[in-house]
């Protein structure tokens, strides 16, 4: 029986991505809010992403690693072999992070 570590160890690297980018941009996002209402956080961007990263940046954490393995496992139902599955799976997982990644980077790039 093929132990399907190497898919756990994908979706945790996903999810963990996934989780610091969301983080990263809420973080930018409560600087610009704060910034607006008068008070200049800017210098302390990585106090308050570390601050409060078990708010945001966990929970999406949380939920794309559940999703990634519901997933996995819906895509392993239906197909005949474990490692087809795991080659879908990673081949889902890499755009999506990619892109997400892309997308969310120009959020907080200024912070960096």
């Amino acid at each position: 029986m093929h132990r399907p570590y190497g898919v756990i160890l994908k979706c945790f690297l996903f999810a963990l991505v996934i989780g610091i980018i969301t983080q990263l941009t809420v973080a930018a996002g409560f600087i610009r809010w704060a910034t607006a209402q008068g008070s200049d956080y800017s210098s302390k961007f990585w106090q308050v992403a570390t601050d409060t990263w078990h708010q945001d940046g966990l929970t999406a954490f949380l939920i794309c690693m559940a999703t990634s393995l519901i997933v996995y496992l819906v895509i392993r139902k239906f197909t005949a072999h474990q490692k087809t599955a795991e080659k879908i799976i990673t081949w889902f997982l890499i755009p999506i992070t990619l892109l997400y990644s892309l997308i969310m980077y120009p959020n907080f790039a200024d912070y960096l």
